[in-house]
């Protein structure tokens, strides 16, 4: 049940707002910080605040891909991740992994299974991710609380080295955190995130690799 209704209310996001930013209704803008920023907004699925944040970054979409399949790399950039696992992988239109993401006290570690659908538009030259966090494949552990959620990336290249990057989820973290404490800090999720991600694409091992799915 708890994933029937996420879905209804990613289809009802697609329907109502579309992808990814083309209506701004109810967005509040919270933060903008070297050239990154942040909006939130509430809505009626969950009482969780949903964020997006978008930047400019020198890059490459394939540079991004390399970011993105290196999964045992997510710790060193995903905002408060401790660990994560490749689960499954399908060329390079599919990966699943398992992550777990540190929590404040006194509240237990938060894990997931995040869901990457890929696929790549050759006329706008855009490489869209959907996020979707499973209930099923990779076995609970009662030291963690799983979380639940869906979002999205989308990473448009705007000159030869130049992308506008995207990202924008609706997390529900589940357990006993209240809504209110979470709203709290729904800005540094979303920043701290681009900031890691601007940071690992300067790194020399993420650079000049090719991908089948961007020469469709």
């Amino acid at each position: 049940m708890k994933n029937k209704v996420k879905h209804i209310a990613v289809f009802a996001f697609l329907v109502f707002f579309g992808r990814p930013s083309s209506a701004q209704e109810n967005w509040n803008q919270i933060k903008t910080k070297e050239g990154i920023t942040v909006f939130t907004r509430t809505n009626s699925v969950m009482s969780f605040k949903e964020f997006k944040a978008t930047m400019m970054v020198e890059g490459k979409v394939n540079e991004f891909l390399s970011v993105l399949f290196d999964v045992d790399g997510l710790t060193s950039w995903g905002y408060n991740l401790t660990m994560s696992k490749l689960l499954e992988r399908k060329g390079d239109s599919l990966q699943i992994y398992y992550a777990v993401a540190k929590a404040p006290w006194p509240y237990k570690d938060r894990d997931g299974i995040y869901s990457n659908r890929i696929r790549w538009d050759v006329d706008s030259k855009t490489l869209f991710v959907d996020i979707d966090l499973l209930e099923t494949g990779f076995d609970a552990n009662d030291d963690f609380v799983r979380m639940d959620g869906y979002g999205f990336w989308e990473i448009k290249q705007i000159s030869s080295n130049e992308m506008e990057v995207n990202f924008q989820m609706q997390i529900d973290p589940g357990g006993s955190i209240k809504a209110w404490m979470a709203n709290m800090v729904a800005s540094d999720s979303p920043y701290h995130t681009l900031y890691g991600l601007r940071e690992a694409l300067k790194n020399e091992k993420y650079q000049g690799k090719s991908y089948g799915i961007l020469k469709q």
